[in-house]
């Protein structure tokens, strides 16, 4: 009895399907996950793509537009101003506690805004994390970008401010100074942001945590007072916040302030790396769960 032409093909399908080696999909034996830093680089015009759209919703039909990035650290400053210089003598050792504020202001406001928008960074962008394949740790690095425009802006005012009142201007101390103070500064928001962003998409309230956390750490940095008040043991503990060390570096390139001490820099820098390279781990180990999570 013939065999039916489904039959045939059935039967030539089970035995490709026999022949066909088992296929065992298993965890990663490594212990510690890869921290990407190829791949972010290879997907660097999505991490812009996701910024400039970012930039252009934060000023979109806003009165003011671009001016804000003015206007935030000028506010910050006068109130530093007001409350630490007028009301309690606060004094420090450059020649303008205003550009000193507004350079704090401006780091600060750096700070605070990129932390803040990177731990929900992947809440809004979660329609396209259920939908789309991308590297997620895309997402919340794009948000160290838009912030910068503000920070470039605090940095000319707050540079131009101590001119004006009598302050030097010192081309090595900005050749230094600055670049090493913003990639600090940028450490200091990495580690956090990966961190949050990843735990954020499980716990929702971490955001709320988030929020209130930034009120405490404003005045656990040197922000709108100098060092010198805090007494040496709590000083040195203040440069646990790698924030602490950011600034120091860019106000001495900018307003001629002193510069922290190699141990103060050195706490800084060995807190940021630390903190860095926890906030990695703990992404990459969950970024497998966020779409069946968010």
């Amino acid at each position: 009895m013939a065999s039916s032409p489904e039959h045939i093909g059935a039967s030539t399908v089970k035995g490709d399907a026999d022949q066909l080696p088992w296929i065992v999909n298993t965890s990663s034996a490594r212990r510690w996950p890869s921290l990407g830093f190829g791949q972010l680089w290879t997907h660097r015009e999505l991490v812009f793509f996701f910024a400039l759209r970012d930039l252009k919703s934060r000023y979109k039909q806003a009165l003011l537009g671009v001016a804000w990035a003015g206007i935030q650290p000028l506010v910050g400053a006068l109130t530093f101003t007001v409350l630490f210089n007028r009301l309690n003598d606060v004094e420090i050792d450059g020649p303008s506690y205003f550009a000193f504020a507004l350079l704090g202001s401006g780091v600060w406001g750096y700070y605070s805004s990129t932390i803040q928008a990177g731990t929900t960074s992947l809440l809004a962008n979660s329609e396209l994390l259920t939908k789309v394949a991308f590297p997620r740790i895309v997402a919340p690095t794009a948000t160290f970008v838009p912030g910068f425009i503000d920070l470039a802006v605090a940095t000319v005012l707050a540079l131009v401010v101590n001119v004006a009142m009598g302050g030097g201007l010192a081309p090595l101390r900005l050749l230094l100074g600055v670049p090493s103070g913003v990639v600090l500064l940028v450490m200091a928001v990495a580690g956090p942001v990966y961190l949050f962003s990843a735990a954020v998409v499980k716990y929702r309230d971490v955001s709320t945590v988030v929020g209130f956390g930034m009120q405490f750490m404003l005045f656990a940095a040197p922000i709108a007072f100098p060092p010198e008040l805090v007494p040496g043991g709590w000083r040195t503990l203040m440069y646990v916040n790698p924030v602490s060390g950011a600034v120091g570096l860019l106000r001495w390139a900018l307003v001629s302030t002193g510069i922290p001490t190699a141990a103060q820099l050195t706490t800084s820098l060995a807190s940021a790396v630390v903190v860095l390279l926890i906030g990695l781990v703990h992404f990459r180990r969950r970024e497998r769960e966020f779409a069946d999570i968010i």
